[in-house]
């Protein structure tokens, strides 16, 4: 029957404990009787430890190559040379004559030169790390919880009369405040006011 009202206790409140065993007594404190129940219950009690651990995984490397390579490209050769031309002349009657001038002559040739090239070459290289991961356990804790209940006020102690031995009795007027002024007014004072 007990293990019935647990299984809704528990189902009711939601919490994860479970009863293991349970101590009634009754204790006075105080003049106070109060019902005092011991429950020994198992709580959840999680703990996280960190493991470590080597993985494997992929890293990126870059590899730069220096290559060798031929191109082609045009440069302009000049070369002079003499050209014969006819002088103009002024003068209708002079007889036609040949001049000679230096005349720059310019052409393009193609030449070819080796070159150094850089290449760049992307790898996936496998390597390792450590890494430290949390690991969570749960484990079970015996603990105890005492729940106390007062059951009995305590006893009013009974007012016991004849245990006066003095009724009554004569005050010491000694510390009452005075019963004259400080200042004494003469009868002629009072009436010029």
């Amino acid at each position: 029957m007990r293990y019935r009202g647990l299984v809704v206790g528990m189902l009711v409140f939601g919490t994860a404990q479970a009863v293991l065993a349970e101590d009634v007594q009754y204790v006075n404190r105080n003049g106070t009787t109060y019902r005092e129940v011991v429950q020994t219950v198992k709580t959840p009690v999680s703990e996280t430890t960190y493991q470590t651990h080597t993985e494997k995984f992929y890293q990126e490397r870059l590899t730069t190559e220096m290559q060798q390579s031929e191109r082609t490209y045009y440069t302009p050769v000049t070369e002079y040379s003499w050209e014969a031309y006819t002088p103009f002349s002024i003068n209708p009657f002079a007889p036609p004559r040949i001049a000679y001038r230096w005349v720059p002559r310019t052409r393009w040739e193609p030449r070819t030169e080796t070159v150094q090239t850089p290449v760049t070459r992307r790898e996936l290289v496998p390597a390792e790390r450590t890494v430290s991961r949390p690991v969570t356990t749960l484990r079970m804790v015996e603990q105890q919880q005492v729940t106390r209940v007062a059951v009995a006020p305590p006893a009013q102690p009974v007012a016991n009369v004849a245990s006066r031995n003095v009724i009554g009795g004569v005050a010491d007027l000694r510390n009452d405040p005075p019963r004259q002024g400080a200042i004494s007014l003469s009868p002629m004072s009072t009436l010029r006011r």
